[in-house]
């Protein structure tokens, strides 16, 4: 069971790349490890950006998400970088997400100039604003206002294809608890962002760092169709492995095509969860 194209001698192509420019976050999520996350706070620089376009214009990639931790927008090149993006690999979709706070109405304009956006996705995660800044601790009101914002410039010059407004559920065991959250949240979104899907998540679990009810299944991981490659170059296991610490390669020093079917990282994809670490204590998807 392959998630993942192929083609011909046993060439295997990723379909999504997520590119972390910048690992920097202005939010403290409960149910994030980015709070407590070790690894150094950076951007990407303008070099490995440009050589990773270049490596991926002969991979017939799908999309590229500029985010594997962090928060988009506090890279302050990430329009520069878009712009690039959609110069150097013009038929490649764009997904972004976001907190939303930092997407003012100054830089919903300049994203609405951005093509190929296949989806923006809003972690708004909560719908009351003393739960929501213990849970996110942001400022609620402008956050809510800034997704408005962005759902209304885009129903008139409809430069994204889909907006979503997600939040992740409470993860407690009390079911009941969690249905509340879940049903007032979908109620706010709908009163608030009219014709927008809404989703809510569970927590994921990845080396038990945070709780979750939610339990095991052994499969073929899809995730790992994709790459991605961390703000100082190293290609991480997967979008869950934030901190960096199961590296299938560096990409400045080897192509993303030779890292993606490189041993390691075959080995990963041709097992299910059970048989691969980290993967086994692992419960997303």
């Amino acid at each position: 069971m392959y998630f993942y194209r192929k083609k011909d001698k046993g060439i295997e192509f990723p379909e999504d790349i997520l590119i972390e420019t910048t690992n920097r976050c202005n939010a403290r999520c409960v149910f994030c490890h980015h709070p407590k996350m070790k690894r150094p706070l950076t951007d990407m620089s303008d070099q490995l950006f440009l050589k990773l376009l270049g490596d991926l214009k002969g991979m017939t990639v799908k999309t590229v998400t500029p985010f594997v931790s962090g928060e988009i927008f506090m890279d302050k090149k990430i329009f520069d970088r878009l712009k690039l993006l959609n110069h150097e690999l013009p038929g490649v979709g764009i997904v972004i997400y976001t907190n939303g706070s930092l997407l003012n109405e100054e830089a919903a304009e300049k994203l609405s100039g951005i093509k190929n956006i296949r989806l923006i996705n809003f972690s708004l995660n909560g719908f009351e604003r003393e739960d929501y800044k213990k849970r996110v601790g942001l400022d609620f009101e402008q956050v809510v206002k800034n997704i408005r914002n962005v759902v209304r410039l885009n129903a008139g010059r409809r430069f994204a294809d889909k907006i979503t407004v997600a939040s992740v559920e409470y993860g407690k065991e009390d079911k009941v608890k969690n249905k509340r959250y879940n049903d007032a949240f979908c109620r706010f979104c709908a009163e608030n962002f009219p014709g927008v899907e809404v989703k809510v998540g569970y927590k994921y679990n990845f080396l038990s760092r945070i709780f979750s009810a939610r339990g095991f299944k052994d499969i073929y991981c899809p995730h790992l169709k994709s790459m991605a490659i961390l703000a100082n170059g190293l290609v991480s296991l997967c979008c869950m492995d934030m901190e960096g610490e199961y590296i299938l390669g560096n990409a400045n020093e080897r192509s993303l095509m030779d890292i993606f079917n490189g041993s390691l990282a075959r080995e990963y994809r041709h097992h299910r969860k059970s048989h691969m670490v980290p993967c086994r204590s692992c419960n997303m998807i």
